[in-house]
């Protein structure tokens, strides 16, 4: 039997509370979308053999799977495809589940994707990206505990998901990588979290108001206007509160140019995914997407350089297919 399975990248689209004074800490927005993906195939071997371009990457989540579950390395396990890491697109989840869910049924692992997940170390930080590759769609996550005065390795719960929903198939993301440096991760990640001072109550209040009574409606009504308008705000809000860590509101200039040019073209709504360099801006319909893409394109090419595209969301989650 081989099993193959697909998951794809998503974009994070802010964090809710930043404060942590009612006890939780942090949440999330993120939505899937179609490309790029992860694609892991696996069958059983008389060894363990890890192959395909960039096969390290997901070495050590196959090791770790087989030690964690007392299975023979007896399995070949062929890294199809990849997403970009550390430029905000959440390669790290799709990595970790696509791998143990192969192996999960190949070895007929009985667990469901948050339980792989966890067993993983997932979900330290955001549970935004196990949610959205068992799923897909458009999730709101409720963030972890917090605990005063004890550093962000401390918060080891997992995040519960509160919202998950199917995202409009007709509003499409642009998405730009500019060449820029990478956005924060492992270490770096932790240790900025750990240094900035809790949010301002008034910008905690104004995230969750504009999720509650804004974002959330809007996207229950397809009004891509109002919920591009409002996701913009969020992101100006958060970026703010993170420029101390990242540089400024955005990553880098180039984040920052990307995004005001996407709103000048008429985007209903743009900012950064995590911390960037990724950023993307929403309009409807697929030929707005390809005109937006062909004009960020040019302005890259004239600016730092760096990659777009356009996609749709992914309403299905992980695929998952096995064969004799």
């Amino acid at each position: 039997m081989k099993v193959r399975v697909k998951a794809s990248a998503r974009l994070h689209l802010g964090l809710v509370d930043l404060r942590g004074d009612l006890g939780r800490l942090f949440g999330g927005m993120g939505v899937a979308i179609n490309c790029p993906n992860v694609i892991v195939e696996a069958e059983k071997s008389e060894s363990l053999s890890v192959v395909g371009e960039k096969s390290e990457l997901i070495k050590p989540w196959v090791e770790f799977f087989l030690k964690k579950y007392d299975l023979k390395p007896e399995v070949t396990i062929n890294l199809k495809q990849t997403i970009p890491q550390h430029v905000g697109l959440g390669s790290g989840t799709p990595f970790a589940l696509t791998t143990a869910t192969a192996l999960a049924k190949l070895f007929d692992v009985k667990a469901s994707t948050l339980e792989l997940s966890k067993e993983m170390g997932r979900g330290g930080v955001s549970g935004v990206g196990t949610a959205l590759f068992d799923k897909g769609g458009f999730v709101v996550e409720g963030g972890v505990k917090s605990r005063k005065n004890k550093p962000l390795s401390s918060l080891n719960n997992f995040p519960h998901v509160i919202f998950q929903s199917s995202f409009p198939d007709n509003w499409f993301f642009t998405v730009a990588i500019p060449k820029a440096k990478s956005g924060l991760s492992g270490e770096a990640e932790a240790h900025a979290f750990d240094c900035l001072p809790p949010m301002g109550l008034e910008q905690a209040g104004r995230i969750s108001r504009l999720i509650l009574m804004s974002l959330l409606p809007a996207l229950k009504e397809k009004d891509i206007k109002t919920f591009g308008g409002a996701l913009t705000q969020i992101q100006y809000i958060v970026g703010d509160f993170f420029a101390l860590a990242q540089g400024g509101r955005f990553s880098s200039s180039p984040s920052s140019e990307c995004i005001e040019y996407m709103l000048n073209l008429g985007a209903v709504g743009a900012g950064q995914s995590s911390w960037g360099p990724t950023v993307f801006g929403l309009v409807q319909g697929k030929r707005q997407a390809e005109k937006l893409s062909l004009e960020m394109l040019g302005f890259l090419q004239e600016k730092s350089g760096g990659q777009v595209f356009w996609t749709g969301p992914n309403n299905r989650g992980a695929y998952v297919e096995t064969t004799s």
